[in-house]
């Protein structure tokens, strides 16, 4: 492992492992580093606080190394979440050096009681920071709804509106945040104009239109049936105003503008256009086959 930096105890850019090593060769090694006594604990991390440089920089790497096997343990943990084990274990590492730094082994706790709570912070952090769609999850309702997600669902199948309800009034929140984070947990992070095939199809042009047309009637194939199928049952996923608002501007023969919409449902002409963008996202979502 590489020596801390002299100017500070514990640092956070820890490097782990050199590719040489190889993981599992450090992972090896971690668990067979030797447990703690709580005599032993007490005097490093007394030592961490109290002692000189150098006596602190050794308390804290012979702290860090002890309890690597816990970091390892709790990162194993969170691998369904489709991240790297490497990757788990260097932020649950950087948890475990928080950990240590405000550790008081006075309060009569051990370490890794304390620990634990800041290894998972840390890794919950870097999910959220790095997990596809998960970039969204900038609220803390919305965290905390990634994490109960994950936990609650029984597959990896979208919900529908009957189920995010349900999950809504457990979890105290609306349907409709449960379904936006269900849609950008299992979907991958696309915008609805981005290309969606060499020929640069885009999102949008997916989306059929269900305004009388000669041309397409003549032309109605099996998959714009099913597409139409899916456009029926992703609008049913939608509240009542997303569903009017999609309906309005997308699936009438003449488009209804977003001023008068905006007279309709009393609000701002942006607001719709809020409401117009976030239905389509959900709709994106429900188009989409679920990624494996």
């Amino acid at each position: 492992m590489a020596a801390l930096p002299a100017a500070t105890p514990l640092a956070t850019d820890l490097v782990l492992y050199d590719q040489e090593q190889g993981f599992m060769a450090f992972v090896r090694q971690a668990l067979q580093a030797p447990l703690l006594t709580a005599e032993e604990e007490f005097r490093l991390a007394d030592s961490l606080h109290a002692g000189n440089e150098r006596q602190a920089r050794e308390a804290a790497h012979a702290l860090v190394h002890a309890y690597l096997r816990l970091v390892i343990k709790t990162a194993r943990e969170y691998l369904h979440y489709r991240v790297s084990l490497p990757d788990l274990v260097q932020e649950g590492t950087v948890g475990l050096m928080m950990a240590i730094r405000k550790f008081d082994p006075r309060r009569g706790n051990r370490l890794a009681a304390y620990a634990v709570w800041w290894i998972r912070a840390a890794i919950h952090e870097f999910i959220l920071r790095t997990w596809r769609m998960v970039r969204i999850a900038t609220t803390q309702v919305k965290r905390q709804l990634f994490f109960k997600l994950r936990q609650s669902k029984l597959s990896a199948a979208r919900l529908n509106r009957d189920e995010a309800e349900e999950l809504a009034k457990r979890f105290g929140t609306d349907a409709d945040t449960i379904l936006e984070v269900d849609c950008r947990m299992i979907s991958p992070d696309e915008s609805l104009n981005q290309p969606l095939t060499e020929e640069g199809d885009e999102w949008l042009e997916q989306i059929p239109d269900l305004r009388p047309n000669p041309e397409r009637a003549l032309i109605s194939s099996e998959q714009s049936r099913q597409q139409s199928a899916m456009l029926r049952n992703g609008l049913q996923q939608l509240s009542p105003r997303e569903q009017s608002i999609v309906s309005a501007r997308f699936l009438n023969e003449e488009p209804t503008t977003l001023d008068t919409l905006a007279q309709e449902f009393s609000i701002s002409r942006e607001r719709v256009r809020q409401l117009e963008k976030r239905a389509l996202e959900k709709l994106r979502c429900f188009l989409k086959p679920v990624s494996a």
